[in-house]
């Protein structure tokens, strides 16, 4: 990473690999669990979210993800499941990709479902927009498959019907892109009223400013929230943009600002990240 940076590798360049090294790795621990446990019962989809499923991650990232598991499911086939996602779970936190916090892992029991069950928590989710539902689900709209237990045409699709299920719904209900979009304004840019930048007051990071919370996700947010509005099947951000100006959904020149705002950003986090690893300590987002 600190010979990419120091190169001039664009941001969003190393997040794709950053991320393609990620989804190796996963791949990996589901072959060697299946040699394992033994053939999958039933076809399945290993799905990440978030920064996994826009290919944008840098160093740092927890585990993001869940279990989409075809509808012929049984009961029996359950503790097959449970022992992949623990197993995978478990070597990602070895590899580095430390356990989420908040428990959006295919560890979850709520996170390791067949297709029906997956697009009635859709519905739910739909009819009842509270904050903290809200909060919870946005990372759920950055999905992409990680890893398909058959290359067949319709077992690939798994994936593609929960997000066009997903899709259907969002761009058709205002109330609930309201309150995703009032999620959104709820983290006030961090720019005081003299223009100095609004930074942590105390703890371990006091006179510091979080560029990923405070910077990079409003960014990602306003754009995941454009992309649902359209009905845009597109993840990753960079490419949500492109598919929104094509349609005509936002205007050259606010594409290109969101663009070079977010490329800032991310360049920052790179290169602050990439010193932090030649002194010696833990890569963060804070400068």
């Amino acid at each position: 990473l600190v010979q990419w940076v120091n190169a001039g590798i664009r941001s969003h360049q190393l997040s794709h690999v950053l991320t393609a090294l990620s989804d190796a790795i996963t791949v990996r621990l589901i072959e060697l669990a299946i040699e394992k446990l033994g053939p999958a019962p039933v076809p399945f989809c290993w799905l990440g979210f978030g920064s996994q499923g826009r290919r944008e991650q840098l160093l740092g990232a927890d585990q993001d993800n869940a279990l989409l598991i075809s509808d012929d499911i049984q009961p029996e086939h359950q503790n097959w499941f449970t022992q992949l996602a623990h197993y995978v779970c478990d070597g990602l936190n070895e590899c580095g990709y430390v356990y989420c916090p908040g428990n959006i892992m295919a560890t979850n029991d709520q996170l390791r479902l067949p297709l029906k069950k997956w697009k009635e928590n859709v519905d739910r989710w739909m009819k009842t927009p509270t904050e903290r539902a809200v909060m919870e689900v946005s990372i759920f709209f950055d999905l992409r498959t990680i890893y398909a237990s058959e290359t067949t045409p319709a077992k690939q699709q798994l994936t593609q019907q929960l997000q066009t299920h997903m899709l259907q719904h969002t761009q058709s209900n205002s109330i609930f892109l309201a309150a995703l979009a009032q999620n959104v304004l709820s983290v006030q840019p961090p720019i005081g009223i003299f223009r100095r930048f609004v930074v942590e007051h105390n703890g371990e990071h006091a006179h510091q400013l979080n560029l990923k919370k405070r910077g990079v996700i409003p960014i990602i947010d306003i754009i995941r929230i454009h992309a649902l509005a359209n009905g845009l099947f597109e993840v990753n951000t960079h490419e949500r943009l492109k598919a929104l100006v094509n349609c005509k959904a936002m205007a050259i020149s606010d594409s290109r600002n969101l663009q070079d705002a977010l490329n800032i950003l991310m360049q920052l986090r790179l290169s602050h990240q990439a010193q932090e690893i030649v002194n010696g300590t833990d890569p963060d987002n804070y400068i």
